[in-house]
């Protein structure tokens, strides 16, 4: 899952603001409906956003994801799709984290707003250095609700990792067909050296 790109922001819902967003809820019909309307009408460059509110709304709705959309891998994490555009515009997975869990270091090949389910997943970006290594530039642990955007390309290279005792699931919204091989959304970093919170850690590119 590729999670965090141009910034990340932790949010924190108080009752009012929990309300509005239960007020504002939509199905997954609605959302695929909201999300096809958009590709319709919007250009590329402001697609991530403006799926990202819908995202939101999407996720203020209860228990709508189904059972077989919440297993677990053991090796890795586990991709579902969810729905696929016929045109190929776009496609909605379900990502599972077990704990301990993770993405390596990566970017993205298409346009991306992702939401978080269920669980406390954590995001940590980086910013590229010298020689095309990459450093640690911040990291948050996630709530539900909480939503965030992707551009293409390897500018804002990221990770994704389940540090919690619980699985945790997000939602993401990628711009491009998928159905074929959902890790393609990923651009890799080659193996390297990255600053951890521990110090340098070595990250190894998988799907």
């Amino acid at each position: 899952m590729g999670v965090s790109a141009d910034r990340l922001h932790e949010r924190h819902y108080g009752a009012g603001r929990a309300a509005s967003a239960a007020a504002e809820a939509i199905d997954f019909d609605e959302y695929i409906r909201r999300v096809t309307a958009l590709c319709e009408s919007c250009s590329d460059d402001r697609l991530a956003s403006r799926v990202g509110r819908e995202v939101r709304r999407l996720m203020a709705a209860d228990d709508w994801l189904p059972d077989e959309c919440r297993a677990a891998g053991t090796d890795t994490y586990r991709r579902h799709v969810l729905y696929a555009d016929p045109r190929g515009r776009f496609t909605v997975l379900s990502v599972v984290w077990r704990p301990g869990q993770g993405t390596p270091v990566h970017g993205h090949t298409a346009w991306g707003a992702v939401g978080v389910y269920s669980g406390t997943p954590s995001v940590a970006n980086y910013r590229l250095v010298c020689d095309g290594a990459v450093e640690l530039a911040c990291e948050a642990v996630c709530a539900p609700g909480d939503v965030t955007c992707v551009q293409p390309g390897i500018d804002y290279p990221h990770r994704v990792y389940n540090a919690s005792d619980d699985v945790a699931i997000t939602v993401h919204t990628y711009g491009r067909d998928l159905i074929a091989d959902p890790a393609s959304i990923n651009i890799e970093l080659q193996e390297r050296l990255v600053g951890g919170p521990s110090g340098p850690i070595k990250i190894t590119n998988r799907a």
